[in-house]
């Protein structure tokens, strides 16, 4: 009496629901292979290509959802781990604080583990934004207001506030 009979029908809409979300994990581990990204980059890839399957795709957005939980579950989905990276990378391409924020911001990374990962500290940023000031200006210190300008508003475009500038045009002069 306690043995479950299942239709047909319930079997096929399991093996239906079993091959969609291999589908889906399938899809989002191949886009983690290439880099790590963060949940909100996943969903969205996952429903860009999957929308237009809907009628196959019954309850995508669970679908989704189920399929996340078993990622992060399983550490392939790790947005500590896409934030250090991320963040890392933008240093490399010598962006600043400001920037990568903002792209991280985009990419649905809590304040919190933004936070976290970016090292706010003066003697961080101040060695970094002298690198990136040398490698498009060369080691010559600007030699007026105007060209002082001029590095300042590139500098600002790479993502580095006002006040991490302000200084170390400052140190600079004093050297």
């Amino acid at each position: 009496m306690g043995d479950r009979v299942t239709s047909p029908i319930n079997q096929t809409n399991d093996n239906v629901q079993k091959k969609q979300l291999l589908s889906l994990r399938m899809s989002a581990m191949n886009s983690l292979a290439m880099r790590e990204h963060s949940i909100d980059e996943i969903k969205q890839k996952l429903e860009q290509k999957f929308t237009s399957k809907q009628g196959y795709f019954a309850h995508l957005e669970q679908l989704i959802e189920q399929v996340l939980e078993q990622l992060i579950d399983d550490n392939l989905l790790n947005e500590a781990r896409f934030t250090h990276c991320f963040v890392r990378s933008r240093v490399n391409k010598g962006s600043g604080p400001v920037k990568i924020r903002h792209e991280l911001i985009q990419r649905g990374i809590s304040n919190d583990l933004i936070n976290e990962c970016l090292d706010m500290s003066y003697h961080f940023w101040q060695p970094h934004i002298k690198r990136v000031r040398e490698k498009r200006f060369g080691s010559q210190q600007p030699n007026d207001y105007k060209e002082q300008s001029r590095q300042a508003r590139f500098l600002y475009q790479r993502g580095f506030n006002g006040e991490l500038i302000h200084q170390f045009f400052n140190d600079i002069s004093t050297e």
